[in-house]
């Protein structure tokens, strides 16, 4: 089905007046992403470390959780790294496990100290449990969780009756009551000073490594100027995976990171990069969104995140190739079984949906239920919740557009729920019994039906400028360039062909699945497209019909030569 068109505002003509020197198209794709003074656009277009990044030191409560990590080693204590199990739970757990090592080697204290924990997803559920509490009672004296935390007093609080202190080191949704007996680095603390409110939970746990290199070097460490930055590739990994939007600080981020993880250090991500079919020197945002993400995430999905952690950190090369084949088996595995939940999960939707999406089934695994959420949301536009049922226990996640929060509905819902956390876009929840189950989500689809304004499940397209074919352009294709790394916030640039002829037309790849189109224009103009998944247009379409075609301006590369092409991204007949 093709979608809403939504044309972004035109810039106003004295703004391109005021940057003669950059290609208008350029200049209105940064208008669209509210870059429009001189300031904004040297950050996004020519990023510097030292001006362009947030200090870890003004996180508020900072210097109180460095303090207490020296605390920890001079007198011995054990240090429990208490990650999540997806990619950016992994990611900032090997930042600050790996982080920790090397300072107590440079300072000669007990590596041997600096130990971590994920829970199993399917049996322990998301976050820092009261179970998990317990069983670190006696085995650790400080916890720094990552990317999970904020919203499990109960087991902080536990934890402290135990004489064991918690670093909270995350990024999601603030609870309504916060555990206040922990030291708190998170960007969205009432409060906090700290200006990058959108950071991944790694990222937040690069600034926590940051700041504890720095205290390390105060203290005689000789890490060499810029140690800290080997930690990017890590911090670009869990950038994309977790969707935070790429820009101002994030962009930075984004951009030095992919420039780390192209000559990165680490065994088993370079291990895991060959595995998937990467090559070192030519990664960007879609490798990690299709090639590295999708496997780290895939253990703690399947199997355990020890797998995609203990990969990450392996320092022997022989060791990491070992592990990083097995990730890639777990990683087939999760596909297939993904596939088959969302085709079982289709069938139980007879009609056509409204409101919002809720399933269930016996048997679904927690661990994929947000990947089926996550193709039914992109194929009905409505909010989804999914949910895998083992005895008397419902385990779910949802998914929804940027137009719609799902945390009110869950916040209603909370004295039903065991436990909840997330974004606005995408969460997990979990209840025990039918009638908590029934209870529970009859207030979630009440709670997001008042919410939902008309044309809310209505799927649109953002379209940054419409394009006259005579103007793709290499010039314009380096303007494009400058753009990147593109991810959530900072799409791929969208133009609209109005009014364009089809002079050639055939389907190409297995079954005809996709199409190629030739386009002209009134002035006589071609342009070659490709449409992937859009083979099924063929029955449809005519040579001489008159169309109008969404699309991405690309580069198709065959036996040595590159020529422009587009690739689209929506088609509208309009004869």
């Amino acid at each position: 089905m093709s979608k809403l068109w939504l044309p972004a505002e035109a810039a106003k003509a004295e703004f391109f007046v005021q940057f003669p020197e950059l290609h208008p198209v350029l200049l209105q794709l940064l208008y669209n992403r509210g870059i429009k003074t001189q300031e904004e656009i040297d950050v996004f277009l020519g990023p510097d470390w030292s001006r362009d990044t947030c200090p870890p030191s003004t996180f508020r409560n900072m210097p109180a959780a460095v303090a207490r990590v020296f605390d920890a080693f001079s007198n011995g204590e054990v240090i429990t790294v208490h990650g999540d199990y997806d990619a950016d739970g992994v990611c900032g757990s090997t930042v600050l496990v790996s982080t920790l090592r090397d300072i107590s080697r440079a300072l000669n204290f007990d590596a041997a100290k600096i130990d971590y924990y994920i829970p199993h997803r399917e049996l322990e559920g998301y976050g820092f449990s009261l179970d998990t509490a317990e069983h670190l009672r006696e085995k650790t004296n400080l916890i720094i969780t990552v990317d999970c935390g904020i919203s499990n007093k109960p087991a902080i609080d536990l934890a402290k009756s135990y004489g064991i202190d918690t670093i909270v080191c995350d990024h999601h949704t603030m609870p309504k009551e916060l555990p206040e007996t922990a030291i708190l680095i998170h960007p969205l603390v009432p409060g906090e000073t700290f200006l990058n409110k959108h950071l991944c939970g790694t990222g937040v746990a690069f600034k926590l490594a940051s700041a504890l290199i720095d205290e390390a070097r105060v203290r005689g460490a000789a890490f060499p100027p810029g140690h800290e930055k080997w930690l990017l590739d890590l911090v670009a990994i869990a950038t994309v995976t977790d969707m935070v939007p790429l820009v101002g600080e994030n962009r930075v981020l984004e951009i030095f990171g992919l420039l780390v993880l192209n000559k990165t250090k680490r065994p088993g991500l370079r291990a895991l990069i060959e595995i998937a079919g990467g090559k070192i020197g030519e990664l960007d945002t879609t490798s990690i969104g299709f090639q590295i993400g999708p496997r780290l995430n895939a253990a703690g999905r399947m199997k355990h995140a020890y797998d995609a952690l203990e990969l990450m950190i392996e320092e022997d090369e022989t060791v990491a190739m070992e592990k990083a084949m097995k990730l890639q088996e777990t990683n087939k595995a999760r596909q297939a079984r993904s596939d088959e939940m969302y085709k079982e999960a289709k069938k139980q939707l007879i009609e056509t949906p409204t409101g919002c999406i809720i399933l269930f089934q016996d048997g679904w695994q927690a661990g994929l239920v947000g990947l089926v959420a996550g193709k039914l949301l992109n194929e009905y536009n409505l909010p989804t919740f999914v949910f895998g049922k083992e005895g008397e226990h419902y385990v779910g996640s949802g998914r929804s557009t940027d137009r719609v929060d799902l945390m009110p509905a869950l916040h209603a819902a909370s004295i039903h729920l065991e436990k909840y956390g997330g974004h606005p876009q995408a969460c997990g929840l979990s209840m025990k019994g039918t009638e908590a189950f029934e209870a529970a989500t009859k207030i979630m689809r009440d709670t997001l039906a008042a919410s939902m304004m008309e044309g809310d499940a209505v799927a649109t397209l953002a379209i940054d400028a419409d394009m006259r074919l005579e103007d793709v352009s290499w010039e314009l294709v380096d303007g494009i360039e400058k753009c990147k790394p593109f991810g959530m916030g900072n799409p791929p640039p969208v133009f609209a062909a109005r009014g364009v002829t089809v002079v050639g037309l055939s389907t190409v790849g297995a079954d005809g699945k996709h199409l190629r189109l030739t386009i002209q224009s009134l002035s006589g103009k071609i342009l070659k497209m490709i449409g992937f998944s859009f083979g099924f247009h063929i029955e449809k379409l005519r040579l001489n019909d008159v169309v109008d075609v969404a699309f991405e301006v690309s580069i198709n590369e065959w036996n040595g030569n590159r020529e422009l092409q587009g690739r689209i991204v929506d088609l509208k007949t309009t004869t």
